[in-house]
């Protein structure tokens, strides 16, 4: 009988280079790029690969849950950080990790607008997520009047970005 063999997962840094600076070479100059590192980075170590991006020159990273990017600041990683989908009960650490949260629905954006009220934020940067298709979270576009009347006079925060998921995956 043969001896059982392991599974190797290896991660290629210079492959990585490579893709990101062929990926920034189809880019206007002035569009961000944001390097999705969630789930460990789609099962590699989430810290390495967002080092090398933070060293290759990535704009932001993107993580699904708070506690992947409380761990990603703890490693050092100072670039501005995207959670896809933060929880109400960890809006307090969010903040104190300056992570960014994407908002999806008016429970979420209400909850975050009395946190970042207590917590006497200014301008705290967030993320609209509309849905386009998939329906797994976002805003639906009726929702943009609300929106808007939510945060007229707000100082708390502001929109940094509005983004969607592709509406097929």
């Amino acid at each position: 009988m043969s001896e059982t063999s392991q599974t190797v997962l290896e991660i290629n840094l210079n492959s990585l280079s490579d893709n990101y600076h062929f990926l920034k070479s189809k880019l206007p100059e002035k569009t961000k790029f944001l390097g999705v590192v969630k789930a460990g980075a789609y099962g590699n170590d989430a810290i390495s690969v967002a080092q090398k991006l933070q060293c290759l020159g990535a704009d932001y990273l993107a993580v699904a849950y708070t506690q992947e990017g409380v761990n990603l600041r703890k490693a050092g990683i100072h670039l501005p950080i995207m959670v896809l989908h933060p929880q109400k009960t960890n809006f307090n650490e969010l903040i104190r990790f300056k992570l960014e949260p994407t908002l999806y629905n008016d429970y979420s954006l209400k909850h975050f607008l009395e946190v970042t009220s207590k917590e006497d934020c200014s301008n705290y940067p967030i993320h609209i997520k509309f849905n386009t298709g998939l329906n797994r979270l976002g805003f639906k576009f009726n929702a943009i009047e609300n929106i808007c009347t939510t945060l007229t006079d707000n100082k708390s925060i502001k929109i940094e970005s509005v983004l969607s998921h592709l509406a097929l995956s």
